[in-house]
């Protein structure tokens, strides 16, 4: 099986390193002063709204933008763009657009990328992707008849035929079945397992949780925040949803406003949602509005993606207005 013949990187230091990093489009600024590394043998997720320079941050991470400042490092060089091909060599790459040979079948498709990077037994390399990614009964069809679930196996088998110590995806799981998905997050950990770094941009919060040892939170070309998924889960804090009719929602507003456990309320046609704060105790909050209101139901969640961005807006200091 590829799992047990591939080569594994030795343990320590850094695959990627951004420092500073500024990337501008004219007037636009892209990319703002970004700073972050990524530790060889992990998984580092990249999350943010559209606009928020996740493609320019991928692209200079693949080495196909040049930062207009700062600087960035790979497996401790410091290259300049176009990489050098042993670099380039390191790298395999998985965009949100396959860009597949549709006329071509699965086996010609994996056998060209192997033979652009000189794998020394391309047959082979072809094989073990194909055994790992469970498309090998399809070597032989059009990847044109394929369905996009396994069109997507197919492009992450061919970024990893060359057996790669980075690997950078651009939201690998877009438009799958649940299947493939799952599929997809078991592969994405044999890789670390392997030693391999894995740096994954993704628009699903529980993508994050579940594969990634650290996040990036990048909006508006700036990261606004970054560390282990569950740590700024907890600085987000939870979610109450109170099932219960309007008239009801407003009086458990004025209830629960301004309480220490509580940092945000919405009013909404179901009933009331409370944001707590990261260390409340949700079962606190239900019984203050259960002793004076009559609640249907409700339930307690994990904040999703946009949320979590409203929480940490709210968190970040506000710029200081003066007059002129």
């Amino acid at each position: 099986m590829w799992g047990r013949t591939m080569r594994v990187p030795e343990a320590g230091g850094w695959a990627v390193e951004f420092n500073s990093v500024t990337r501008r489009y004219g007037k636009r600024v892209a990319l703002d002063s970004v700073s972050f590394v990524a530790e060889e043998g992990s998984v580092l997720g990249l999350l943010g709204p559209n606009g928020a320079g996740k493609s320019t941050l991928l692209g200079t991470l693949c080495g196909l933008q040049t930062p207009d400042e700062g600087f960035v490092t790979w497996f401790g060089q410091n290259e300049h763009v176009p990489l050098p091909k042993a670099l380039r060599k390191r790298m395999g790459v998985v965009t949100q657009d396959t860009a597949l040979y549709g006329e071509l079948t699965v086996r010609q498709n994996l056998r060209f990328a192997a033979d652009l990077y000189g794998v020394s037994n391309p047959r082979k390399g072809v094989k073990e992707v194909a055994d790992l990614l469970g498309i090998t009964h399809r070597l032989d069809d059009a990847v044109g008849e394929l369905s996009g679930g396994n069109q997507r196996r197919v492009a992450i088998a061919r970024s990893l035929v060359h057996d790669p110590d980075l690997l950078v995806f651009d939201e690998p799981t877009l438009g799958v079945d649940i299947e493939t998905r799952h599929a997809i997050w078991s592969h994405v950990r044999l890789l670390r397992n392997r030693r391999k770094t894995v740096v994954v941009s993704t628009n699903y919060l529980d993508e994050a949780l579940a594969l990634c040892d650290r996040v990036l939170l990048l909006k508006n070309g700036r990261l606004i925040e970054q560390g282990k998924p569950g740590e700024i889960l907890a600085r987000t804090g939870r979610y109450v949803e109170l099932d219960c009719t309007p008239e009801v929602a407003q009086a458990a507003f004025a209830t629960l406003d301004g309480q220490t456990e509580v940092e945000g309320l919405s009013v909404g046609e179901s009933g009331l949602t409370v944001r707590l704060t990261g260390s409340a105790d949700p079962n606190r909050v239900v019984e203050m509005a259960l002793a004076v209101h009559h609640i249907e139901g409700f339930r307690v969640r994990a904040p999703d993606l946009l949320e979590v961005f409203q929480s940490l807006d709210d968190s970040l200091p506000q710029p200081q207005l003066t007059d002129v």
